[in-house]
């Protein structure tokens, strides 16, 4: 709300991630409802549900790699590998996220793989600047791989294992992708 109590894109933001949280689905109806204003204020706002969805994971996202980062052990690949483990194990453990990709699979898919909806590709950044990071630190070797298209692998195997029931029947298994991750960046 703006200091004067009015609701704003932020209110909005706060109540569909406080909505995406509690396992219920974000609709645009609904938020403009709770907030006092009309659909298209929510639009011009915050864009379809597709992008409400992809923001509200994307904040999620961001926290949740940022401090698995923070708090990972080791350098370089080593680091890297956990910080994406750990951001795996944490998206798996998130009841928003599991009602999310359980009830709205192929939502989730949409709104989580595509360049469009803005999730992936500034996941993708993120990595690329973890990266990015270990390297300039002396690290992580400079390689034979562009930093972006190492990330965007690192991006893609985490999300074949959070993203493994709904692709091939398999249950999500963070292991899987914690060896998968150690390996490719050894």
């Amino acid at each position: 709300m703006t200091p004067a109590g009015r609701p704003d894109r932020e209110s909005a933001l706060r109540l569909a991630q406080k909505t995406f949280n509690a396992q219920q689905r974000v609709e645009v109806n609904d938020l403009a409802a709770a907030l006092g204003v009309n659909r298209v204020t929510i639009y011009r706002w915050l864009g379809d549900r597709d992008a409400i969805l992809a923001e509200v994971v994307w904040r999620l996202g961001e926290r949740t790699m940022l401090d698995a980062y923070a708090s990972a052990a080791g350098s370089g690949g080593t680091r890297i590998a956990n910080t994406m483990s750990a951001f795996v194990r944490q998206t798996l453990a998130h009841a928003g996220m599991r009602h999310f990709l359980t009830n709205e699979t192929e939502t989730a898919l949409r709104v989580l793989t595509r360049g469009g909806h803005t999730f992936q590709p500034r996941l993708v950044a993120l990595v690329e600047q973890l990266l990015t990071r270990e390297r300039d630190a002396g690290a992580l070797p400079a390689g034979d791989i562009d930093p972006h298209d190492l990330a965007y692998l690192c991006v893609r195997v985490g999300e074949s294992f959070v993203y493994t029931d709904a692709i091939t029947g398999e249950p999500p298994d963070p292991d899987r992708a914690e060896r998968a991750l150690r390996y490719l960046l050894r």
